[in-house]
């Protein structure tokens, strides 16, 4: 068996085009696919190709890691049976003398000084009482459940109410960059926030779904960070809640105010504020027919990428996590003045796992192509190709990133595949 290793992150497979015997003495080329061999070499971001087999039989070595947070792929439906595995985090359900951590359970935003003990408020659409949070090879997704109504405003001829469902991350897994989540009257707190994924309900109504950045400390830094993201780049570094933009992404040059420049240029960004106007970008969000449920998915290419080119988000990293519900308070049970809002114990060390993708080859040729498939839960990957690995030129497969599964022409001489991060 020929052994490769050490080739940058991805997981490949090859394909002799020639109907040539095997070069290996374990597996020969009778049709079977092989269990793949699993090597767990500890946390690292590459997945390394560990075996290449002539024909159409295969085998995959590929670098696991240990005590890792698991992928599942969820459907943004409203249907929430897909969420039955993913762990569940359960927060009070609030009342009169209902305490979190010595705070009280639904509260006020008023309060920002990380001792402040925030005043109670009663309002059930935002309490907060199970909370769940995942992720696959391109998406991150989270799982709301409140005693009230979720995304529930007012819309008359004078009062025009707000809901925001909010996902606050530390994106680098350091506590000196970003900020308190007390800062925006967020309780209880922890530290070192850099970008939320997030949900805005307006005037009855969805707003928008939007990527915020916490990464400035006054004005003159925050013009800059806006400048920076109107080129796909997020500079994570020490913040405030004062100062942050706040931006939809679109898979589509045109449809925002800002296109990309490459490899983002088929994608633009539109800056937003509260309040409106509506904007459906690549976050989207679905409630249950009750509205006491919600699942969300913000992906990965929207929280944009450091100035090296690097995804911000990617398979690998170390991330954080707060989840809050906030609101507006017309319709809390009156007299109410308040806003009001519930957050979850934060969510430390969630480690993006990458999945297993299981790229296989079909063992029979099906006129003149071959099949190459993955696990769904990899679909956002990308499927390379190059003739040779002696001195690859490694191509990317158009429109693997949307499926996992590729039918490709045999043509001549030798093939090799990978899959690839998004």
């Amino acid at each position: 068996m020929n052994t490769f290793s050490k080739q940058p992150p991805g997981i490949q497979a090859a394909l002799n085009q020639e109907s040539a015997p095997a070069r290996s003495e374990r597996i020969q080329s009778s049709g079977r696919i092989p269990e793949a061999r699993l090597t767990s070499l500890g946390r690292r971001r590459s997945l390394d190709l560990l075996s290449v087999i002539a024909g159409a039989a295969f085998c995959v070595g590929m670098a696991m890691t240990l005590h890792a947070e698991p992928t599942h792929s969820i459907t943004i439906d409203g249907n929430f049976s897909d969420w039955a595995t993913v762990p569940s985090h359960s927060d009070p359900v609030g009342g009169p003398g209902v305490l979190h951590d010595g705070i009280p359970d639904t509260h006020d935003t008023d309060h920002s000084g990380p001792n402040d003990i925030p005043v109670y408020v009663n309002h059930p659409d935002i309490d907060l009482v199970e909370y769940k949070f995942t992720h696959d090879a391109s998406n991150l997704y989270a799982y709301f459940r409140a005693t009230g109504q979720i995304g529930r405003t007012i819309s008359n001829a004078s009062k025009h109410g707000r809901y925001y469902v909010i996902v606050t991350l530390d994106v680098d897994n350091n506590l000196t960059t970003g900020y308190p989540v007390h800062e925006g009257g967020y309780f209880p707190t922890s530290a070192g926030y850099d970008m939320n994924m997030e949900v805005e309900y307006y005037d009855g109504v969805f707003n928008t779904g939007h990527y915020l950045n916490h990464g400035a400390l006054n004005q003159p830094e925050l013009d800059a960070a806006i400048q920076d993201q109107t080129n796909g780049i997020v500079r994570v570094l020490p913040g405030t809640y004062d100062y942050y933009s706040q931006w939809v992404w679109f898979d589509s040059p045109g449809a925002g105010s800002y296109q990309l420049p490459p490899p983002d240029n088929n994608a633009s960004i539109t800056f937003v504020a509260d309040k409106g106007p509506v904007y459906q970008g690549i976050i989207r969000i679905a409630l249950s027919p009750d509205k006491h449920e919600a699942e969300m998915v913000a992906p990965f290419r929207g929280f944009m990428r450091s100035p090296g080119g690097d995804p911000i988000i990617a398979l690998g990293n170390t991330i954080g996590i707060s989840i809050s519900l906030e609101a507006s308070p017309e319709l809390s049970p009156q007299p109410n003045t308040e806003w009001a809002s519930d957050t979850g114990n934060p969510i430390l060390g969630y480690f993006l796992e990458h999945p297993e993708p299981q790229l296989k080859i079909a063992p029979f040729v099906q006129n003149g192509n071959v099949v190459l498939s993955w696990l769904n839960d990899a679909t956002g990957m990308k499927l390379q190709r190059t003739p040779s690995l002696t001195v690859p030129d490694w191509q990317f497969v158009g429109g693997s990133d949307t499926t996992n599964q590729m039918i490709l022409p045999i043509g001549s001489g030798s093939a090799f595949f990978r899959l690839m991060e998004p």
